[in-house]
């Protein structure tokens, strides 16, 4: 009896000994629109970064630790998105990926310079997060350069009514792209004699009559070109209903809209749609492939921009952790170069990244990659 005592006790005591010895996990965060009618960025850059986080489990780690990813859904409403970055500060995580939009981020940067909690986020966009010394880091460059190829797109095309969809829902996002758009076309016009005027016509998702009053804006303006600064399901209804009122001018999209989503709701409507974005679905880089494999095998779709950016975002961070632990990440994540899906890409030291750009236009059904 004594001795089946003892070896209970040493059970224990070893088995209490692998546990200490056990090295902690690293927690990190996850904030994104996980639910509502708009939540195909947010369900995207999950899975994303998601698929990331396993794969590095899969291979031991960081460090031997195991990386645990608590996810939050900020339902892209401000006061819920405050409410799960308090959570996920008070779960210690070291960092947080998210979120997934510049109206959502700009609600949450200030608490993530007050609580030192990193804030990487896949694709907030707006400019007005640029160069400022703070504990956000982005994956996405401005939209202003977005803007800028948009314009030089309109121009190119020779549009003499452009007109913008103006977002009221996510104005950090569509005011800055809106008015660079405006002011980089009317250079271009203006450099050739011509003076042509851009009409921004306001949208309200949240307001029941905000459908009927763009549509009748659009009815007395006419413009020959639309540039939609929507999330993609709006911008798919949108489409539907412009198209059905008999219009046929042209559409143009931003890396917001850019989705899946937006093809298979907007369907024949969203066909010619171009966009210039930091992105190329038909990319034949070897990492991009098979993140398309992988991704494809998870979830059964094919991965797009949000999802990408997810997994770029966590090889950011895991990066940063390998190469110093896990203090002081933002330093150690900027002014270095990165491998990522498609290609190479760096972080200046205001934490903003360095991509090049890619025209896309929707064909058949499927986002071409064209000159």
């Amino acid at each position: 009896m004594k001795g089946v005592c003892i070896r209970l006790l040493m059970g224990i005591l070893l088995g209490f000994f692998f546990v200490s010895c056990t090295p902690k996990p690293i927690k990190i965060g996850f904030i994104g629109g996980l639910s509502g009618f708009n939540s195909d960025l947010g369900i995207s850059g999950r899975n994303g970064v998601s698929l990331a986080i396993d794969a590095i489990n899969s291979q031991g780690g960081i460090r031997g630790r195991r990386i645990e990813l608590l996810i939050r859904d900020d339902k892209q409403d401000p006061k819920a998105a405050v409410s799960v970055f308090r959570e996920l500060a008070a779960e210690r995580v070291v960092a947080i990926i998210g979120p997934m939009t510049s109206s959502i981020a700009r609600e949450l940067i200030p608490l993530s310079n007050e609580s030192h909690n990193p804030l990487i986020s896949p694709t907030a966009s707006s400019p007005d997060f640029s160069g400022l010394d703070d504990m956000f880091i982005r994956l996405t460059t401005p939209n202003t350069n977005e803007a800028l190829g948009l314009a030089y797109e309109t121009h190119k095309r020779g549009a003499k009514k452009p007109c913008v969809v103006d977002d009221l829902s996510n104005q950090a996002f569509s005011q800055p792209l809106a008015r660079t758009y405006t002011a980089e076309f009317r250079r271009l016009s203006a450099a050739q004699g011509g003076d042509v005027p851009v009409v921004v016509l306001p949208y309200d998702p949240k307001d029941p009559l905000g459908t009927q009053t763009l549509l009748t804006g659009l009815e007395r303006y006419k413009p020959d070109l639309v540039l939609f600064t929507t999330n993609s399901l709006d911008t798919a209804i949108l489409a539907q209903l412009i198209r059905r009122s008999g219009y046929t001018m042209s559409f143009l999209g931003t890396g917001w809209s850019m989705s899946q989503s937006l093809i298979e709701n907007g369907g024949h409507a969203v066909e010619g749609m171009a966009f210039t974005v930091p992105f190329n679905p038909q990319s034949e880089a070897a990492a991009w492939k098979q993140f398309v494999q992988k991704y494809s095998q998870a979830f059964g779709k094919a991965p797009d921009f949000g999802a990408a950016q997810g997994w770029n975002a966590v090889l950011v961070f895991a990066q940063a952790i390998k190469e110093g632990g896990t203090r002081n990440i933002k330093q150690k994540i900027i002014n270095k170069q990165y491998e990522g899906l498609q290609g190479p890409f760096s972080i200046d030291p205001y934490g903003d990244p360095v991509i090049p750009f890619q025209r896309l236009e929707i064909r058949s059904g499927k986002l071409v990659a064209t000159p």
